[in-house]
């Protein structure tokens, strides 16, 4: 799964990319450009935007990759966010992609149809047990342009995110957006305390 993936690991250091990206002559301001390194008022040099994080690459649909997430291991840090994703930059733009399109585009078109969960994790656990038509938004709500892109393959949708207050939220609106883009959708609701990771 990991290496269908492309996961890999970023390590606990504050210069560990920097340094690696320096060694294969890949400069500076391209590395801040992209959002791989990033500066604060508390440092004066740059540091590596992804440390101690287990990273998913986000892909085009041609398979070339874009930007990153990356999801903390274990407890973390105090004050750490779980998810650190690559900003937006002059090849990344989130609200027009789709995390796992590019592998799920095929079995989409297949099923006629495609399973929209919340996070990479859910995508990666669930085309891991063999459901390999699904795709996550990029840690933001359903985009037009991310209904545009599912639009070219299928057009249903089965929505498969949390069943808390923020989750149905999401829901809904992803459900109007999806109309609105002659996409048909379907709400898979879990019982309480689950979401499609643990199901599966």
């Amino acid at each position: 799964t990991a290496e269908r993936f492309s996961l890999g690991y970023a390590p606990d250091a504050w210069r560990g990319l920097h340094e690696a990206a320096s060694h294969h002559g890949i400069e500076e301001h391209t590395l801040m450009e992209v959002g791989l390194v990033t500066r604060s008022e508390k440092r004066r040099d740059p540091y590596d935007r992804f440390r101690d994080r287990l990273i998913f690459p986000i892909e085009h649909l041609s398979g070339k990759v874009l930007g990153f997430g990356g999801r903390v291991l274990g407890a973390g840090r105090e004050g750490s966010p779980k998810y650190v994703n690559s900003p937006e930059s002059p090849i990344y733009h989130k609200g027009e992609i789709l995390y796992g399109l590019s592998w799920a585009k095929n079995s989409v078109r297949r099923r006629e149809m495609a399973l929209v969960v919340e996070g990479y994790m859910d995508v990666v656990s669930l085309a891991a047990a063999g459901f390999e038509h699904v795709v996550a938004p990029l840690g933001t709500a359903v985009t037009p342009d991310q209904v545009a892109l599912l639009r070219r393959y299928t057009s249903k949708v089965h929505l498969l995110f949390d069943s808390d207050a923020a989750g149905l939220k999401a829901t809904f609106r992803a459900a109007d957006l999806l109309l609105a883009g002659g996409v048909h959708p379907s709400v898979v609701t879990f019982p309480p305390g689950d979401d499609s990771d643990t199901i599966v």
